[in-house]
């Protein structure tokens, strides 16, 4: 959204945290440093993390979202954006749905402000959470808390299609997730050109956060080794594959591979049900395992699962018998393939950054 709205002439300056400042940088933007980075959230919020785990997973998601981005995040942000705020003098706010430490400056300065959400709206039973935690702090600023604790924005762009069944409650666009490289197209690797001629592929990837490493490995990697298919492993950097033993000879693994490269080549795709996998996935119309470990992940689990595109992998089903019989279910099963291909079709049609410009032009103006 940021590049298209530069690319159509307006000036763009980001604040984000101090660690994803090179990220932005790299995408040509003046960008300030602002707001806790992950290890600071965490460390902020890990009196609570006991009691939230100890809740049922589904249960879990607002908990985490009030902790981390409500408790922790939220008032940090704003004390640092604040003078970016008033020396650059903003027409319009953009910022994600889990950026909640901008939204009380919008409102005390008449800043219109717009949601770009990376995942599905909080389910029904979070937002009270969520609305708790922030209630007190805005009270502390002086302000009235917006319904839904300004969560809907003044426009609320959305990334999922109707077919996953996971409208937000409030009005909302939809906007087609697309990818941006911060970096110059890197050449495949050689290996690629073959994945998947010869024999079904699979992709794995539980994402390249600290949760990669809690990740159910072993029973992948046996279920993986046991059927006659190519899989592509991606680790991130949390998990360490020189801990998984003998690797089957049919697994590749890789600390990381822009799954854009490989999502044409695979007949399925196995992860955690992160949003920008699982959006990947659903976007090329590739079928998917989900096995969901945390926050929103449940949430996308079951919005993917419902639209028959994926098959969820309950924690008492992640053995290497119950995966592999899944894994097989998916990639034989033709429900799951057109299920999949009528998703990406949904996908196609929504409208790209580009085309919501107008949209938040005006909505800048009133």
């Amino acid at each position: 959204m940021a590049c298209a709205l530069r690319d159509a002439g307006h000036e763009v300056r980001w604040a984000t945290a101090a660690q994803a400042c090179g990220t932005v940088a790299d995408l040509g933007f003046a960008v300030t440093a602002a707001g806790l980075d992950v290890g600071r959230r965490q460390a902020a919020v890990s009196d609570r993390l006991p009691r939230i785990l100890a809740l049922p997973p589904r249960r879990r998601r607002g908990h985490f979202f009030a902790a981390f981005f409500a408790a922790a995040a939220g008032p940090a942000m704003a004390v640092d954006v604040r003078p970016l705020v008033e020396s650059f003098r903003p027409n319009l706010i953009v910022h994600d749905a889990a950026e909640l430490g901008i939204v009380p400056l919008a409102v005390e300065r008449g800043i219109p402000h717009v949601i770009v959400a990376f995942s599905g709206p909080p389910p029904a039973h979070a937002v009270p959470v969520i609305t708790a935690e922030l209630s007190d702090w805005w009270a502390t600023l002086g302000l009235e808390l917006p319904e839904h604790g300004g969560l809907e924005g003044d426009r609320y762009l959305h990334p999922f299609p109707a077919g996953l069944h996971a409208d937000p409650s409030w009005a909302f666009d939809r906007l087609r997730p697309e990818v941006v490289e911060p970096m110059p197209s890197v050449e495949s690797p050689a290996w690629l050109a073959s994945f998947g001629s010869k024999r079904p592929a699979v992709y794995v990837t539980f994402g390249t956060e600290r949760a990669a490493g809690d990740a159910p490995w072993p029973a992948l990697l046996e279920a993986i080794g046991d059927r006659e298919l190519d899989a592509l492993l991606t680790t991130g950097t949390h998990a360490d594959a020189g801990t998984f033993g003998p690797l089957p000879d049919n697994v590749r693994v890789e600390r990381f591979v822009p799954q854009g490269t490989v999502l044409g080549q695979v007949a399925a795709v196995v992860s955690h049900a992160g949003a920008g996998t699982m959006l990947g996935a659903a976007s090329a119309g590739v079928p998917q395992m989900v096995l969901p470990m945390f926050a929103d992940q449940w949430d996308n689990a079951d919005a993917i699962a419902s639209s028959g595109a994926a098959l969820l992998c309950e924690p008492q089903e992640r053995t290497a018998a119950a995966v592999g019989s899944a894994l097989d279910r998916v990639l034989t099963d033709d429900r799951h393939r057109v299920a999949a291909s009528s998703i990406a079709r949904e996908m196609s049609v929504m409208p790209v950054a580009a085309d919501l410009v107008p949209t938040l032009e005006s909505t800048a103006r009133t």
